[in-house]
């Protein structure tokens, strides 16, 4: 089209495997190409007519070439001014609603929304776009009208703002797919001092469709994130409910049921924690006196049997010692035998006494001979102690040579942070998986919340033992491993995001006190 005149219709047959995409807005800079060769040719020769089509194409470098839209658009409206004589030249984008708002006039630098002159230039934009067709409007009784056309908004402009001829042309280009598309109005007016040609006139109709298309590109390049996280919520709402897009609404569907799942649906609620396993009885051998390491027949790590020896030590000092209690008994003795022959009776008294602190000494010296053999108390697993290593040394009374743990009385201590402790209780029950044995799974009984907590790697720790309801095989003091604690049931919603929102809560009352 150029003008009101119909140039011709250039026809395009997809195969159904093809999708047009943006070959539309080719189509559209063609016929504005096709346009100004039309409009040139009967009435120019070959070196006029490629002057007009450059005219297209320093626009479209123009735009392309400045750095943000206001720039772009201020540059292209003036430069088109001056090339087709116009008196002013405007540009506006269709933002939703609100119409049409001016983003440019030629030779102004700032655009004011209160002044009359652009209410009114808007005004006559959006009656364009309305009716979607380009607008001319003459200000002449004598000039013919298309009578399917509604004008009075232009005419409104030429009476109170002075101007002969107005030429509206609205344009709009496709974005992200071939449903959306973003719009935009041209507007030329010439004075009635210096009216515009037929030959600027039908170039200024083919302009919008050429530089267009890289002014809306720009302008959807300077969005901010809030207005592009905005257009893609109504592009997606559009796709969702609008047609087509079978696999979209699909997949909008899946997700809203597993979203529907998560709020409404409910699972165990459990608590996770690293655990250690530990003997429930940690029996502490210790040297019963000073004394030296004999010999040692076991260490840390082996499996013992009650009464099993794991060690001894150097005894000969205590038997010289009983010895010589045991000879000093003997005569005290005797000199009591004679004492009671002479009715010495203070005599005999006191050689008594005397026997009788030997046979003490005598019986403290053997206990203690006997104690020189360190034996296990009961069938375990020695948990520390090496004295292999020791052979010859010496101990001091009281000091430990080793630890033993038994094989069927376990403890496991669960280390729960600060965030989950008030969701435990005695008495819950839960499950334990050692990291040496993760095939297997232990279940356990909480037996005690301790309120003493300990820190580790910044964090906070409680300390809650528990006590297993089954026994497994080959269990050892030490191991490592991760207890969960059932809690109860809640929304699985509320599982998964609890700690985000005691973070979030938190925050809330740190920063506002709320």
């Amino acid at each position: 089209m150029v003008g009101n005149a119909l140039i011709g219709v250039v026809g395009v047959r997809y195969r159904q495997s093809q999708v047009p995409g943006t070959s539309a807005d080719w189509l559209r800079w063609g016929a504005g190409w096709l346009a100004a060769r039309h409009a040139s040719s009967d009435s120019e020769d070959s070196g006029a007519l490629r002057e007009r089509l450059m005219v297209g194409l320093d626009l479209m470098a123009l735009a392309l070439g400045e750095a943000t839209l206001d720039s772009a658009c201020q540059a292209v409206v003036t430069e088109a001014a001056q090339r087709l004589g116009a008196d002013r030249v405007a540009l506006g984008f269709v933002q939703g609603s609100r119409g049409v708002r001016v983003s440019a006039l030629s030779h102004t630098a700032d655009v004011s929304r209160r002044q009359d002159l652009t209410l009114a230039i808007e005004a006559a934009m959006t009656e364009a776009a309305d009716q979607g067709r380009p607008i001319a409007w003459v200000d002449d009784p004598d000039e013919p009208s298309a009578p399917d056309l509604v004008r009075r908004e232009h005419q409104r402009l030429t009476r109170e703002f002075g101007n002969w001829r107005v030429l509206t042309i609205p344009f709009s280009v496709s974005v992200e797919d071939e449903d959306e598309r973003e719009h935009g109005v041209f507007m030329f007016e010439w004075s009635s001092e210096r009216d515009a040609t037929e030959q600027e006139e039908a170039l200024a109709a083919t302009l919008p469709s050429i530089v267009g298309h890289a002014l809306i590109m720009k302008r959807r390049q300077d969005r901010g994130w809030l207005d592009m996280l905005a257009d893609s919520v109504k592009r997606e709402a559009k796709r969702m409910v609008g047609p087509r897009h079978t696999k979209r609404k699909l997949l909008g569907l899946a997700l809203l049921s597993v979203l529907a799942f998560c709020v409404f649906a409910t699972g165990d609620f459990r608590v996770s924690a690293d655990a250690r396993l530990e003997g429930r009885v940690r029996r502490m051998i210790s040297a019963p006196f000073d004394g030296f390491v004999a010999s040692a027949q076991a260490r840390a790590g082996q499996v013992v049997k009650q009464g099993e020896l794991l060690a001894t030590l150097d005894d000969r000092e205590l038997q010289l010692e009983a010895s010589r209690w045991s000879s000093q008994e003997s005569q005290y003795t005797r000199q009591a035998n004679d004492a009671e022959a002479q009715r010495n009776l203070a005599q005999i008294q006191i050689a008594k006494a005397q026997s009788d602190q030997a046979y003490a000494q005598r019986q403290l010296s053997e206990s203690l001979m006997d104690k020189a053999r360190v034996i296990a108390p009961f069938a375990g697993l020695i948990v520390s102690g090496d004295l292999s290593q020791q052979l010859g040394g010496a101990v001091k009374k009281g000091q430990q040579l080793f630890e033993i743990a038994p094989l069927d009385a376990w403890r496991i201590v669960l280390e729960v942070p600060e965030s989950d402790i008030g969701h435990v209780r005695v008495g819950q029950r839960g499950k334990l998986v050692l990291t040496a044995m993760p095939d297997k799974v232990l279940d356990f009984e909480v037996t005690l919340v301790t309120a003493v907590a300990h820190a580790e790697q910044g964090k906070n720790f409680f300390r809650v033992e528990a006590k297993p309801r089954s026994n497994l095989p080959d269990l050892r003091p030490g191991m490592l491993g991760l207890g969960k604690v059932t809690v109860g049931e809640a929304r699985l919603v509320w599982i998964w995001t609890r700690h985000f929102t005691d973070w979030m809560r938190l925050q809330a009352w740190s920063w506002l006190g709320v």
